[in-house]
């Protein structure tokens, strides 16, 4: 990424118009499709990993929401044919909770994919993640294929915990630590081993180990956690929002957001993934430049997939 394309792009972002940012989204969302088509196309989609295959899936669940979140910028209309009546309007709380989908989405894939983490880490990580799914899932078999589905969880749950303790996180661990670890997986997966302790850790945590910027990870999450749920500032934020110009400023806001983590999340896997990285080389320069950009600017140089040329 040659200095001049990045002054030039943080001088048009920083202009704030907000056909600028919804540009940049739709072209950020081009990318990640376009990552994936290439991949399908030169057949590329086995994974000699489980987790692998994971960390695709929940690429795949961010780009669902991504399109998701680009129809509801166009707006909804509330439709009464009873009444022949036709509102149109925005729903910034609807792509609020998409977002907050879209954020904890993309750190869940990091935390499987940190390359700043050991790969025995990673698979320690993954396997508390899945085994903790699959408990969660608890099905109460009724037919026979329940009853199926059911085995086969109780099967992968036990290797999964025969895996665990094959892993260096655990092993450092006291028998104590190790007793108290059985405990706390059962109820939560976001878990952190530091030598001889291991903790469990906040969405928060997570935003600082995938490498954001402490200015940037304190807006994020608290904000986007008032409108997914029933809290009186976000109804407050209802209230505001027949205001002029109210609505369209918090989609704006939102598109910001989306904007970041979708960087994020392209550098991501190219990184984690040379059948990502194969396809990034065939992207046009704007494209490349557009992702450094956002990881440089919001995380940091080690996190470009190329560095500044002069």
């Amino acid at each position: 990424m040659k200095q001049d394309s990045l002054i030039n792009l943080a001088i048009d972002i920083l202009n704030d118009k907000p056909e600028t940012h919804i540009s940049k989204f739709e072209k950020l969302m081009d990318i990640l499709l376009s990552l994936f088509t290439d991949r399908i196309e030169n057949k590329k989609i086995q994974f000699d990993r489980e987790r692998f295959y994971y960390i695709n899936l929940l690429t795949q669940k961010f780009i669902v929401h991504g399109f998701s979140v680009k129809k509801l910028i166009d707006g909804i209309t509330l439709d009464s044919p009873s009444k022949n009546l036709k509102i149109e309007m925005l729903d910034p709380f609807s792509i609020y909770s998409l977002v907050r989908t879209v954020i904890e989405n993309y750190l869940v894939q990091n935390y499987l994919s940190n390359s700043n983490m050991d790969d025995d880490m990673l698979q320690l990580r993954f396997e508390i993640w899945m085994r903790y799914g699959l408990l969660q899932r608890n099905i109460e078999p009724e037919s026979d294929e329940e009853k199926r589905i059911s085995e086969l969880d109780k099967k992968s749950i036990e290797n999964l915990e025969n895996s665990i303790k094959t892993r260096k996180g655990y092993l450092e661990l006291s028998e104590i630590k190790k007793a108290s670890l059985h405990k706390t997986i059962n109820k939560k997966w976001k878990i952190i081993f530091d030598k001889e302790k291991f903790y469990p850790v906040s969405w928060k945590r997570l935003m600082k180990e995938a490498g954001i910027k402490d200015e940037t990870n304190d807006q994020i999450y608290n904000f986007l956690s008032w409108h997914a749920h029933s809290q009186s500032i976000s109804i407050l934020q209802l209230k505001n929002m027949w205001d002029k110009d109210f609505a369209k400023k918090n989609v704006l806001t939102s598109v910001k957001k989306l904007n970041m983590f979708t960087g994020f999340i392209i550098s991501d896997i190219i990184k984690s993934d040379k059948e990502f990285r194969n396809s990034y080389e065939n992207l046009s320069n704007e494209y490349k430049d557009l992702i450094n950009f956002y990881n440089m600017t919001f995380r940091g140089t080690e996190y470009m997939i190329e560095q500044l040329k002069n």
